[in-house]
C-alpha cells in the first residue's frame, strides 16, 4: 500500500513538473495593440525614414485588423514602405495583389505606377551604376517589363498624376532596350551571323521607331545585307539611310556606306598576344 502510494505521488509530481515545463516553453502572446496605435506607429517610422519599421507596424496591422478600418490603405501604402526600403520584390508583389484585390480602387494608377517603377529599380545594379557602365550592354529583360507595365498604367490612366514621369521613364527605357539590341546586333557581326544580326536592327525599326537608335540600325541592316551579298535590299535601305540622315557617321563624303570594321578584322591588340588569343 505504501508502495503505491509512492508510486502515485511520483506520478503525480512528475506531471507537475511537465506541465510546467510545456508553460515555461510557450510562447507569450503579445496583447494586440489598439489599430489606430499600429498606424500611428508607422507613420512616425515614415517621418523619421525608416521605412523597414513602418513595413513592419504595417504587416502587424493588416495581420491583427485584416478587415479594420486601415484595411486599403495598410496594403497600398505597404506598397511604398517596401519600395522606400529597398525591397522592390516584395513591393512588386504587394503592387499585383492590391490590383488584383481592389480593381476599382480610387487610387489604382497609384499601384500600377509602383509597380513599374519597383521593376526598374529592381533591375537596376549597384556595381553598374557606380562603375558607370552602359545599361544597354547588359541584359534588359527587367527594362522591357518595366516599359510593359508603364505602359499598361498610360493606357489605362493616361490622366494620372504618375503619368508624366512615367512617360519620362518609358523613353530611357526605350532607347536602353534599343541601344541593346544593336549592341546584340554588333556582337553576332564579331561571329559572321550575319542574318541574326539582321533582325536585331530590324526589330529596332519595327518595335521602337521613334528611338535614338534608328539611324545605327539601318546601318546595320546595310552592313549585313551587304554581309549576306543581297545588294539590292543593301542599297534599298542605304537610300533610305542617306534620306533621313544625309549628314550621318555612317556615310563618306560623297554618301558611299563607310564598311565597319568588326573586332575580328582589327589587328590584334596587347591582351590577345599575351593570352595567345584566348580574349580577342
Amino acid at each position: 500500500m505504501g508502495l503505491r502510494k509512492s508510486l502515485l505521488q511520483l506520478t503525480a509530481i512528475m506531471g507537475i513538473s511537465l506541465l510546467l515545463a510545456a508553460c515555461s516553453n510557450t510562447p507569450v502572446q503579445e496583447p494586440d495593440l489598439p489599430e489606430e496605435e499600429y498606424y500611428q506607429e508607422a507613420q512616425k517610422a515614415f517621418d523619421e525614414n525608416r521605412p523597414s519599421v513602418a513595413v513592419q507596424h504595417l504587416k502587424d496591422l493588416d495581420t491583427r485588423y485584416p478587415f479594420g478600418e486601415y484595411s486599403q490603405r495598410v496594403k497600398l501604402e505597404l506598397i511604398y514602405a517596401n519600395f522606400l526600403a529597398g525591397e522592390y520584390i516584395e513591393s512588386h508583389s504587394a503592387a499585383n495583389h492590391f490590383i488584383q484585390n481592389y480593381p476599382n480602387h480610387d487610387f489604382l494608377d497609384y499601384a500600377f505606377y509602383y509597380r513599374a517603377l519597383s521593376t526598374y529599380k529592381g533591375a537596376e545594379n549597384l556595381s553598374y551604376r557606380f562603375l558607370e557602365q552602359d545599361l544597354s550592354e547588359r541584359d534588359v529583360s527587367e527594362f522591357l517589363t518595366s516599359f510593359n507595365e508603364f505602359s499598361e498604367l498610360l493606357k489605362r490612366y493616361p490622366t494620372s498624376a504618375h503619368a508624366v514621369d512615367a512617360k519620362a521613364r518609358m523613353i530611357f527605357l526605350r532607347n536602353t532596350i534599343a541601344e541593346h539590341e544593336l549592341q546584340v546586333a554588333r556582337y553576332y557581326f564579331k561571329r559572321n551571323a550575319h542574318l541574326a544580326a539582321l533582325k536585331r536592327g530590324q526589330n529596332v525599326i519595327k518595335n521602337y521607331p521613334s528611338s535614338n537608335s534608328i539611324e545605327d540600325a539601318l546601318a546595320i541592316i546595310v552592313q549585313a545585307y551587304l554581309g549576306l551579298e543581297e545588294e539590292p535590299l543593301a542599297k534599298k535601305n542605304l537610300a533610305v539611310l542617306k534620306l533621313n540622315y544625309p549628314m550621318s557617321s555612317h556615310l563618306d563624303t560623297n554618301g558611299n556606306f563607310i564598311m565597319p570594321i568588326t573586332p575580328k578584322d582589327q589587328e590584334p591588340d596587347f591582351w590577345y598576344w599575351i593570352t595567345l588569343g584566348w580574349l580577342d
